[in-house]
This record gives structure tokens, C-alpha cells and sequence, in this order.
């Protein structure tokens, strides 16, 4: 928990942009919607910029943090060839690079991290896992899980596993409401879980939705985007996890 004067502040949570390389310059760009998430939920958003020399400092100083979306890992990084027929659209390496020591250095530190689409996928990396390249591609009778065109909006259900700590965020398994509607814009997803994490969630074409640490410091990833549905209890109930996590 951060203070100042002995009086505590909000807590400091970092969040990862996307990384867009030019002939001159190299921008860092985020969705502001990650921002107000994280206010709303009581915490003050701090956006990180790509900077590997800034890792250490960021991880001593930073309450919590959440990793967000963005495009495909390239195969490489899971010991993988692209597979015929896969649609990438690959994310800057140098994105996957940085944030993967990001995630490594909080992790050791057991700072509380919240993984979003793109990030959910890059935390089972950096933890050893695999992904599915292309679902439609790779995974039989699968739903749509992205957009077929711009604006388009995808929302599909998603099973939490009772007895999950994403059950006990959410607060309605003990109802017998273990299923939630949520926002979906991705075309790959979590096919072999990396070291440390356990299945929490899953949509109905049997899809891997959501991940969380088996041990005791807060790690959620989800392959859905939060984000978007704030005003869905749901949604903001994870954000509050994360905040809330950040305070200790």
C-alpha cells in the first residue's frame, strides 16, 4: 500500500499499453478505458510505458498491476511454428519482451496482477503455457469469440468453476449461478495452462475463459475484456479485486 505523510493513498496500479513502432519513433498507446476502470474501482491508474530499465523501479513502486489487450503473441514465444491457415496479427515483439519481464518481476515480488485478453494470454507464456493460434482454426464447433467487422460487439456466456477464487469474486456460485455474459473480442486463447495457474473458467464450446493462481497471491487472468461492460456488476467486480488486493 502506498502512503505519503503516513496518510495511505490509492493504490498505484500499472498498466501495460500497446506498442506501436515508426520509422521515427516508438509510441505507447492505451485504452482509456483501462484508466477508468481502475478509478472506479478506487484505484489510481498509472500507465506503463515499455521501458525495460524502468522494470525494477515500477515493481518497488506500484501497488498492483494489469496487463491488457493487443494482438498475437507470435508462436515463437510458446516453441511453436505459425501454423497454414492462421490468421495473426501480431503484436510488436518488443511489447511481448517487455511485458513478460514486467510479469515475471511482479510475480516474484507477488505484487496482485489482472491479465485482460492479450495480457491473459501473455502471462500463460511467460509462465510456460501454449495457445491456440486460431480458435475457428483449431478448436471443433467453436463460438464466435471476435468481431467479424469493425463496431461489431460479441457477448457469449461463461461458466466459473465453484470453489475457484473467480467464483468467490464473483459472489453468485453460492446461488447456483455459476454463469456470467461477457464481452468477447479475441481469436486466439489459452489452450495448455503455464506453471503455477488452474482452470477457473470456461465458455460453452469449451474455450479456456479464465485462469487464476494456485497458490495464494492474487493472479486472475481473463480472455474476455471487463473494460468494455463496467456497468455489468460482473465486470467491475473484477476490478475491484484487483484494487482491493493492491491495498495490502
Amino acid at each position: 500500500m502506498t502512503t505519503r505523510g503516513g496518510v495511505r493513498m490509492k493504490p498505484l496500479i500499472g498498466i501495460t499499453m500497446n506498442f506501436e513502432e515508426q520509422a521515427s519513433r516508438n509510441l505507447n498507446i492505451l485504452d482509456q478505458d483501462y484508466g477508468m476502470a481502475v478509478l472506479k474501482a478506487g484505484g489510481l491508474p498509472v500507465p506503463i510505458l515499455g521501458i525495460k530499465q524502468a522494470i525494477p523501479d515500477l515493481v518497488r513502486q506500484l501497488d498492483g498491476f494489469l496487463f491488457t489487450g493487443g494482438d498475437d503473441i507470435h508462436p515463437r514465444f510458446y516453441k511453436e511454428r505459425p501454423r497454414p491457415g492462421a490468421k495473426l496479427g501480431l503484436v510488436a515483439d518488443n511489447r511481448v519482451k517487455f511485458e513478460i519481464d514486467l510479469f515475471k518481476a511482479a510475480s516474484h515480488a507477488k505484487k496482485p496482477v489482472l491479465a485482460v485478453c492479450y495480457g491473459a494470454q501473455l502471462v500463460n507464456v511467460a509462465l510456460g503455457g501454449t495457445l491456440y493460434q486460431d480458435i475457428a482454426l483449431q478448436v471443433p464447433n467453436s463460438l464466435r469469440h471476435g468481431a467479424a467487422k469493425t463496431g461489431e460487439k460479441i457477448m457469449h456466456p461463461v461458466s466459473i468453476f465453484e470453489g475457484t477464487k473467480l467464483c468467490k469474486i464473483m459472489g453468485n456460485c453460492a446461488t447456483g449461478n455459476c454463469t456470467i455474459r461477457v464481452r468477447s473480442s479475441h481469436h486466439q486463447s489459452i489452450k495448455n495452462p503455464g506453471k503455477g495457474i488452474r482452470l477457473a473458467a470456461v465458455s460453452p464450446d469449451g474455450v479456456f475463459e479464465a485462469l487464476e493462481s494456485r497458490g495464494k497471491h492474487f493472479l486472475l487472468v481473463v480472455q474476455w475484456h471487463p473494460e468494455k461492460t463496467l456497468n455489468d456488476r460482473s465486470s467491475s467486480k473484477l476490478f475491484d479485486a484487483l484494487v482491493n488486493a493492491s491495498r495490502r
